[in-house]
């Protein structure tokens, strides 16, 4: 029998709630977490009262000597700040302020997946290839025109999430909702992509079942999807070219970083809770970029015919 003052049990309720609200990626992370606790804890109780600073700070050492990545910490010292304060919320734990600052809970940029103008010009292009690859080639474009929406929306898209030229959608991963106006080219990219199935609620045909049957579908997907990006990329005359279903997303934020719109713009247009984690998505603008940019203010600022010249030296 499970109690609420243990906190693993607590926990066990919440993965549950989410396996009923059929949040399959969510409930996935959520029950890593639970593992990697309950590993630490050797499958122990584990009260709220024990969830200390020293216990956090001891577990954050287990994970670093296990050579998880810092971003990987994040994730789970997040989850479990996010349970333990909702367990405070429904007055079974203590409130302890200040008790997560001593363990990791940021975002680290990582690798950026960016790619350039260049690239995504190609990307334009038909490939030429197998139908399978340009359906791959045109996804992935349409990704990239809907501001870098995330495969698992698109894939859990509804017909009538689209009405018009505007598609509104909640974002599986933080419940947002966001209002995208469809561009003509974007357009077109869907009335070839989506779905045939009169009888299918889906917008496109990347997914027909719901509950564990869909996450599984998508699973499948998401991983046919990266392998012919992965394909695709090496059609490409770019070199050292990496192509995910993160990538347009990526190359999205940060075209619109490159070009000067402002990064809370950029933010509300993702979807994000805050510039913070927009800013991981950001590529670093090239030596190129950045020696442009001065040679611009320079050009500006002193220009002859505005900038006093220095007095010539004259002989004696």
């Amino acid at each position: 029998m499970q109690s609420k003052k243990n906190f693993m049990d607590y926990m066990a309720s919440i993965i549950t709630d989410l396996h009923d609200a059929e949040r399959m990626g969510t409930e996935h992370v959520y029950q890593s977490t639970r593992n990697r606790i309950n590993d630490f804890i050797n499958g122990s109780t584990l009260s709220f009262n024990d969830i200390t600073t020293l216990w956090l700070q001891a577990f954050q050492n287990y994970l670093l000597k296990r050579q998880l990545s810092w971003n990987t910490i994040s994730t789970y010292m997040r989850i479990l700040r996010a349970v333990y304060y909702r367990a405070v919320d429904d007055g079974l734990a203590p409130f302890r302020p200040r008790l997560f600052k001593g363990v990791y809970t940021g975002i680290r940029g990582t690798t950026k997946r960016a790619i350039g103008e260049q690239t995504l010009r190609q990307l334009k292009l038909p490939t030429g290839k197998s139908e399978r690859l340009e359906n791959a080639r045109q996804l992935f474009m349409l990704l990239f025109m809907l501001r870098g929406i995330p495969f698992v929306d698109i894939a859990y898209m509804r017909r009538r999430d689209l009405n018009g030229n505007m598609l509104t959608y909640r974002r599986r991963k933080t419940g947002a909702w966001l209002s995208v106006h469809i561009e003509p080219q974007a357009m077109q990219l869907i009335e070839h992509l989506k779905n045939n199935n009169p009888t299918s609620p889906y917008l496109f045909p990347i997914i027909s079942a719901t509950g564990a049957e869909g996450y599984k579908q998508y699973c499948n997907a998401l991983r046919c999807f990266n392998y012919r990006l992965k394909q695709l990329a090496d059609n490409l005359q770019s070199k050292d070219v990496k192509l995910s279903s993160y990538t347009a997303r990526h190359s999205w934020a940060t075209l619109a970083n490159y070009h000067n719109f402002q990064p809370e713009l950029i933010c509300n247009a993702m979807g994000h809770s805050s510039v913070k984690v927009t800013e991981t998505y950001f590529k670093r603008h090239t030596d190129e970029q950045i020696h442009e940019m001065n040679h611009r203010i320079l050009t500006q600022l002193l220009d002859d015919s505005t900038f006093p010249q220095p007095p010539h030296n004259q002989a004696g």
